[in-house]
């Protein structure tokens, strides 16, 4: 795919472009394997729950998502990136067919502060785009510094997570994630990880994880875009 395809879905969908909004918006994004979208379902909940957690209940993202698929289905791309947002003021879905991302490598992680400071208390930390539009700025940074993308420390010094992705640690035949308060909730890791995990004989497990950890085993990013790649620090 070498253009970008967009179309909104929605009671909204007549109002003029969406560009210009802001504040919390709940979005996922997802790859197009063979005209297939993958896992559709799961990310279409994702969004659900990104509005229930903001204590909204859009009953019109039922429609919006059948109109959705029928999209899909016209516009078929063998490979594609699918970024889906919920304007929820605006009561309509964004949908943007783009080609797919590719993992640069090596892919270096450069260890930042959290933009955020601390947001594992926010339950809404766990919903992509509820949190802030602060990635675009952390990843200027990182490239800044050199890297593809930063490595996120909470103020204890602890991992969070990358830019764009979740990170792991392989060590030992354990794969350790950080615990998933003030992280996004992965749609990869809850449903792809595990059998990539258990193919490999690895244990997945949950704990913090310093600094110091990553240099003691293989670093890997994850996410539905991209899959799992091999990362190391900058």
């Amino acid at each position: 795919m070498s253009l970008a395809l967009r179309a909104t879905f929605g009671p909204g969908a007549t109002l003029p472009a969406v560009d210009a909004q802001i504040g919390a918006i709940p979005r996922t994004a997802l790859p197009v394997h063979q005209g297939a979208p993958q896992h559709l379902e799961a990310h279409l909940d994702r969004l659900h729950a990104g509005a229930s957690a903001l204590g909204r209940t859009p009953s019109w993202l039922a429609d919006a998502a059948e109109e959705l698929r029928h999209w899909l289905r016209r516009h078929a791309a063998p490979e594609a990136a699918l970024r889906l947002e919920l304007h929820l003021d605006l009561k309509l879905l964004d949908a943007r067919l783009e080609p797919l991302p590719h993992v640069s490598t090596p892919y270096r992680l450069a260890p930042l502060p959290h933009p955020m400071g601390d947001l594992r208390p926010d339950p809404l930390a766990r919903h992509k785009g509820l949190s802030g539009p602060w990635r675009p700025q952390v990843l200027s940074e990182a490239w800044h510094r050199g890297a593809e993308d930063a490595l996120l420390l909470w103020p204890d010094g602890t991992l969070a997570e990358s830019a764009i992705a979740t990170l792991a640690v392989e060590r030992d035949g354990w794969l350790l994630l950080p615990p998933a308060e003030g992280r996004v909730a992965s749609v990869a890791e809850r449903l792809d990880l595990p059998a990539w995990a258990e193919e490999r004989g690895w244990t997945l497990r949950c704990a913090p994880l310093a600094l110091d950890d990553c240099a003691k085993g293989q670093l890997w990013c994850l996410n539905a875009l991209r899959g799992l790649w091999p990362a190391t620090l900058l």
